[in-house]
C-alpha cells in the first residue's frame, strides 16, 4: 500500500502494522504485552502522543503523533524492538512451531533469520478531527468486527477503556487526551509549530 508520510509537526499518522504471512502472533497475551511494553518504553525514549490502538491476532493499528524524528523512526523503532522481544520470547519458551511460521526463505542483512511483521506498513495521514475520529472508532470497533467480542470494552488490547473511567494500571497503556503538542514541546524536540487540543470521542 502507497504511504502517506508527512513530515510536517504535529500531523496524526493512522499505521496498520500486518504479521508475517499473517502468523496470529497476538493471539498470546504474552506477545501483546511485550508489544505494548515497547510502545510504551519508546514513549519514555522518544517522545509521542499514542491517540489509540488495537492489537488484532495478525496485525495492529494506531494513531500516533511524533514528536522525536519521523513516522519512519517510530515504525523502525516499534517493529524492530518488538520483534526482536517477540522472537526471543518464543525462543525462550521454546515455541518451535511458531517460529517456523516466522522463519524467513532465506537470510536477510545483519543475518536475519525470522520475521514478526510483513515489509511496508501502511501510513495515512489524518488532517481534519473528523477523521481521526473515524479511524479511532474504527480500530476500537474491529474486535467486534472480528467476532473477538460483544462490545470493544471487553477487548483488552486496545485504546478504548483507557478513554473510560478506571483506576490507575487498570490498561494496558494510558494514552495522551492532549493529543497535540504544544509550540514550546515542538521547539524542544526541534520542531515548530502549534495545533488547537483535539478532544477525541469514543464510540460503543
Amino acid at each position: 500500500m502507497k504511504l502517506y508520510k508527512s513530515s510536517e509537526p504535529n500531523t496524526f499518522h493512522y499505521v496498520t502494522l500486518v504479521t508475517y504471512h499473517r502468523v496470529p502472533v497476538f493471539r498470546s497475551g504474552v506477545a501483546c504485552q511485550l508489544f505494548v511494553d515497547v510502545l510504551r518504553e519508546t514513549r519514555e525514549l522518544y517522545p509521542y502522543k499514542l491517540v489509540g490502538y488495537v492489537l488484532m491476532p495478525d496485525h495492529a493499528h494506531a494513531i500516533v503523533n511524533s514528536r522525536s524524528g519521523t513516522i519512519s523512526d517510530w515504525l523502525r523503532r516499534i517493529r524492530g524492538n518488538s520483534a526482536r522481544k517477540i522472537l526471543a520470547w518464543l525462543r525462550d519458551e521454546g515455541h518451535l512451531s511458531s517460529l517456523k511460521k516466522l522463519a524467513l526463505l532465506h537470510p536477510q542483512k545483519r543475518q536475519h533469520t525470522h520475521s514478526v511483521w510483513q515489509k511496508d506498513p501502511s501510513v495515512i495521514d489524518l488532517w481534519s478531527h473528523k477523521f481521526i475520529r473515524q479511524k479511532l472508532n474504527y480500530l476500537h470497533l474491529n474486535p467486534v468486527r472480528a467476532g473477538l467480542c460483544q462490545h470493544p470494552a471487553e477487548w483488552k488490547w486496545s485504546s478504548h477503556r483507557a478513554y473510560l473511567p478506571h483506576q490507575p494500571g487498570e490498561v494496558p497503556i494510558e494514552v495522551d487526551w492532549q493529543a497535540y503538542w504544544k509550540e514550546e514541546e515542538l521547539e524542544i524536540g526541534e520542531q515548530a509549530g502549534g495545533s488547537p487540543p483535539l478532544n477525541v470521542v469514543v464510540v460503543g
